[in-house]
């Protein structure tokens, strides 16, 4: 009982000095990692599945970019800190869980809207500035197949490509774009 009081306790703190961190420390990287570093090492032997799908830091990308996946990282795993809290402190469905919110999310965010989708993929810091050019060419081709006067089958037959094309790209952008090709007319 002791050491699940001290871990709600340990919680509340770190979830306290995350606050801090955050809006004093924004942009700095330092601060940043070390905010990541520190709720890594007092959660992951704790937190079942703490770390999954957290995104590597390239030391090659620009200190800004960095910054954003750090942000990005402890954004997740302050996420899965409050499910653990909201579990009761246990384990025990925790995964369950984090599927359900996944699953949540991509319903919320699926946009069918073509100058949505557009302005959310210029928006993609995980992208680089080709691929996004590409992406957004496609994206009007895309829109200018469904808004030709033409059978269904036929903008169907005109759009196949892209589905193979969209096949090979990030499941995030695939996610936004798939839903477009139900403006078929």
């Amino acid at each position: 009982m002791t050491e699940e009081k001290n871990l709600q306790q340990m919680i509340e703190e770190d979830l306290e000095q995350c606050e801090i961190v955050w809006t004093q420390f924004y942009d700095n990287k330092e601060s940043m990692e070390a905010l990541f570093l520190m709720l890594i090492s007092h959660y992951i032997d704790r937190i079942n599945g703490f770390a999954e799908n957290i995104e590597v830091l390239n030391g090659w990308e620009k200190v800004s970019q960095q910054i954003e996946i750090c942000r990005r990282n402890i954004l997740l795993l302050i996420e899965r800190i409050k499910l653990f809290q909201q579990n009761g402190y246990s384990n025990e469905g925790l995964l369950d869980l984090y599927l359900k919110q996944e699953r949540e999310k991509e319903i919320i965010t699926i946009e069918t809207d073509f100058s949505a989708v557009h302005l959310s993929i210029s928006m993609m810091n995980e992208l680089s500035s080709t691929e996004k050019e590409e992406i957004i060419q496609k994206l009007e081709e895309i829109e200018e197949i469904c808004n030709l006067p033409i059978t269904r089958k036929r903008q169907w037959d005109k759009l196949r490509q892209y589905v193979v094309w969209l096949s090979g790209k990030d499941v995030k952008v695939a996610m936004k774009l798939l839903p477009l090709f139900l403006k078929i007319q």
